[in-house]
């Protein structure tokens, strides 16, 4: 657990608030990490299980900053907590709920690179011989 005396007054707030959710939402380099890491941290040191908890970022960088720090913080649960960007969780919750639309989730997501070498390829194989 996070000692929260290391943290200003409006961290240790957003950390010690445990009723839903939060948003954390500030400037580069002004402790977003720790603040969301202490966060959980002490959520889990009151009991709440890690399986209920999502901590969401926006980059994989920030989010495998996040799980190095948290999991260094919080002492080894059977099941992790989910720390992860916004796009991978939203592929997760499709992957996991796709059959409700009566759907497969063998799906994949693409990029734009894929998408123009899909595109090119299309476009070079429907062309017709020149006579």
């Amino acid at each position: 657990m996070q000692d929260l005396a290391t943290l200003n007054e409006s961290q240790q707030d957003a950390v010690k608030c445990v009723d839903g959710p939060v948003l954390i939402l500030a400037g580069a380099g002004s402790g977003k990490t720790k603040t969301i890491t202490s966060r959980l941290s002490y959520l889990l040191s009151l009991g709440i299980p890690a399986a209920n908890t999502l901590t969401l970022t926006f980059t994989n960088k920030a989010a495998s900053e996040m799980r190095e720090r948290a999991m260094a913080m919080i002492d080894s649960h059977s099941y992790p907590p989910l720390l992860c960007t916004f796009h991978k969780f939203g592929l997760l919750f499709l992957k996991f709920h796709m059959d409700k639309l009566g759907r497969k989730n063998s799906f994949v997501v693409i990029d734009t690179d894929d998408k123009k070498r899909i595109l090119k390829s299309l476009n070079t194989s429907s062309e017709l011989p020149q006579v």
